[in-house]
């Protein structure tokens, strides 16, 4: 067997964090297995972890200090690592990846979302910076496609036609199943009480927990009592969310926030959870990849309910893993919260077909693979 472990790789990213999920626990770790590797992002720890080198920067303040402080921090120490092959994470860096890629390295562009519409979407960003930010952006990502191949995170390969790449590479979002299986619980419906899980963002711009909250006050208006518990950081939206919405006045003690616990720690809560929430509710024109948590819980065997956008509307339909609503129906979401807590079978059956599932499509072991071979084939 060629070993590659010459080959030096450096990831680096002005966002993501030294722990984030898919950038530190599922690339680098899987990368680090075959190559040399180094990750620069965002964080206070910098050392060697599974087998990765780690150089943690500070977390910008403000946006501004991210854009021209923290970019050109991160893109230095990248090079100077001298890396064979660069692999980066955010659209802010694309100029600095051209760079690197007219001296002659080996870049890799990760697009984990369609940031073009998500920047036209934006309703605090005025209309004439909105053009001039999309349109720039676009620029910019015509002109990595000249330079570079780009990783896509998306859920369908007909969604590669909405980004400029010339050559791409799909690898999706799967969960590590292995990781993640201590956590599964396979009899749900047996668990005490009635426990809802999340985990991510909470409360932030495309996760608005109101109406959850609401739906959670009509269970309770209607005698069922359900218990919500939060794992993740508290987005910018929370107080302003929270201290005018009168639903959440009347169910506070029904909703715990334990803040942001390290991957994988925080699935330890869900042991005791009969449903997942997944929250995030873009619009279809800017939806192009499933929540990570989507896979998480189906690794662990977590029935969920999530919105109804099409691309989950197809899995569920298919793999019968959990439920879709409207996010914006209170209502809908509390009808469908009791009609899955309350039938042990389907409950169960949903469970068991997640695992199913997990074992012989959503995998990371699967996408791993698709990854390591496109780095040997760059380090050909």
């Amino acid at each position: 067997m060629t070993s590659y472990k010459h080959i030096k790789v450096c990831h680096f990213a002005s966002v993501h964090t030294i722990v984030d999920t898919r950038v530190f626990y599922r690339e680098c770790v899987s990368l680090a297995k075959h190559f040399d590797v180094t990750y620069i992002g965002t964080g206070n720890y910098t050392g060697t972890r599974d087998g990765v080198k780690i150089i943690g920067i500070h977390n910008p303040e403000t946006r501004l200090k991210r854009l021209f402080q923290t970019t050109f921090k991160v893109c230095y120490l990248a090079l100077k690592q001298q890396a064979d092959i660069y692999h980066f994470h955010d659209a802010e860096l694309i100029p600095f990846a051209i760079i690197l890629r007219i001296l002659g390295k080996k870049v890799i562009y990760d697009l984990h979302e369609n940031t073009y519409e998500d920047i036209m979407n934006k309703p605090w960003i005025p209309a004439y910076i909105k053009f001039i930010a999309g349109k720039g952006y676009r620029c910019l990502e015509w002109l990595a496609s000249l330079f570079m191949p780009f990783i896509l995170v998306i859920g369908k390969p007909e969604f590669a036609k909405r980004f400029m790449a010339k050559k791409y590479t799909i690898v999706q979002n799967y969960a590590d199943v292995y990781e993640l299986k201590k956590y599964t619980v396979t009899n749900r419906s047996a668990l005490e009480g009635n426990h809802l899980f999340y985990i991510g963002t909470v409360f932030d711009y495309y996760y608005n927990f109101s109406k959850l909250i609401e739906a959670i006050y009509i269970l309770k208006q209607q005698g069922q009592i359900f218990h919500l518990h939060c794992v993740g950081y508290l987005g910018s939206l929370v107080e302003k969310g929270l201290t005018v919405d009168e639903h959440y006045k009347a169910i506070k003690d029904q909703i715990t926030f334990h803040g942001h616990i390290v991957n994988p720690g925080g699935f330890e809560i869900s042991k005791r959870c009969k449903i997942g929430i997944c929250l995030k509710n873009q619009p279809e024109r800017i939806l192009v990849s499933h929540e990570r948590k989507f896979f998480e819980y189906i690794a662990i065997g977590l029935p969920m309910i999530t919105c109804d956008s099409h691309i989950y509307k197809d899995v569920i339909d298919e793999y019968k893993v959990g439920k879709y609503v409207n996010l914006e129906d209170a209502p809908a979401i509390a009808q469908t919260i009791k009609e899955m807590a309350n039938n042990a079978t389907l409950l169960n059956e949903l469970s068991s077909n997640c695992i199913k599932a997990s074992e012989s499509k959503f995998n990371w072991e699967s996408q791993e693979k698709i990854l390591i071979n496109l780095y040997k084939s760059l380090s050909c």
